[in-house]
């Protein structure tokens, strides 16, 4: 359950490790995201080792303070997947995402459901 002012954490290789949610989106009168929703966050902090890594020309986007789309693949409330099967994680986490709902970067830490691979 994320929704504004939630800080989440960024699991890909952007070099972002902390994020803002600053607007939920989708349909009018929404305030809370779940798995699979799309919201927009700020960078607050960064991995300096892993924002070496990427290339110059994509430093420039992932600076403190710069706004992304992120697609929440983890989150600390449940996910109920059939009758009786309950999902539930110990963070919030996002990966960020271009307006085509892909992944910016080609790798993404963690555990992700198998809804979100189609």
């Amino acid at each position: 359950m994320i929704q504004v002012g939630t800080i989440v954490k960024v699991s890909d290789k952007t070099g972002v490790v902390l994020a803002q949610c600053i607007k939920v989106l989708g349909p009018t009168r929404k305030r809370i995201a779940f798995i699979g929703d799309l919201v927009i966050v700020t960078v607050k902090r960064l991995n300096i080792d892993r924002y070496k890594r990427i290339k110059s020309s994509r430093r420039k986007r992932f600076n403190i303070g710069t706004l992304h789309r992120g697609l929440v693949v983890r989150s600390k409330e449940q996910f109920c997947r059939s009758p009786g099967l309950h999902y539930r994680f110990n963070e919030n986490a996002v990966v960020l995402v271009n307006k085509k709902v892909v992944p910016i970067s080609n790798r993404v830490y963690g555990p992700i459901l198998r809804e979100l691979c189609m």
